[in-house]
């Protein structure tokens, strides 16, 4: 990416993506059989709850597990994202060209987090390259990038890895034509952006920084 060029891309927010499923949801609910005042009502309570969520990444990101660098099975949402920031791209271990460009300013940003990384905001690096990027080799890059804690490199089968890269946007056949784009979300306020992750360094940092708003 050349100097100068746009930090933003336009990414719809995750809560209009959702809509469709919750409609989905209350019409199933009204083809129920008859059943009580009583039930009706705290059926409809806990239908109300239920259409009207803050954001929808709950539903849009659901049920995508992923196996992390250690070995263990993660939820993308539950165990990831859910009352955090996070800062999602895609990667693979033997790439030798924008990955380390991308890398450098994910470093840049786990330092000006601190010991905000891992409590309020969560780094996901997911390769796009399952079948050469086992546990092991997921580990040596984290390694290699000095990722602290908070900082997840994840890979898992390939069907898991293609549906959340489907999920999120970032699927590719190709391991090296994969995306740069960094997906920044808030799913305290229900923010999401797509930012350029070859622009500048501090361009980059300054772009999530504010799409997080960490607390003071």
């Amino acid at each position: 990416m050349k100097p100068g060029t746009a930090l933003y891309k336009n990414i719809r927010p995750i809560s209009r993506i959702a809509p469709a499923l919750l409609l989905a949801a209350a019409g199933a609910a009204c083809a129920e059989p008859e059943t009580s005042a009583r039930e009706k009502s705290a059926q409809a309570t806990t239908a109300q709850e239920t259409a009207t969520p803050r954001n929808g990444a709950a539903i849009y990101l659901a049920d995508l597990p992923l196996v992390d660098a250690d070995g263990n099975t993660v939820d993308l949402y539950r165990d990831l994202i859910q009352g955090h920031s996070v800062v999602i791209h895609s990667f693979f271990a033997r790439c030798e060209g924008s990955c380390p460009v991308m890398m450098s300013t994910l470093q840049s940003l786990q330092k000006r987090l601190g010991g905000h990384l891992g409590r309020e905001v969560r780094i996901v690096s997911i390769t796009v390259d399952p079948k050469h990027d086992g546990q092991a080799e997921l580990a040596a890059y984290a390694r290699r990038v000095q990722a602290g804690p908070g900082w997840y490199f994840l890979g898992g089968s390939e069907q898991q890895v293609s549906t959340a890269l489907r999920r999120i946007g970032q699927y590719t056949d190709a391991p090296q034509d994969h995306m740069n784009l960094i997906i920044v979300g808030n799913d305290r306020s229900g923010d999401w952006r797509k930012l350029h992750g070859l622009a500048p360094a501090r361009d980059v940092v300054a772009g999530i920084l504010e799409a997080i708003a960490l607390p003071d």
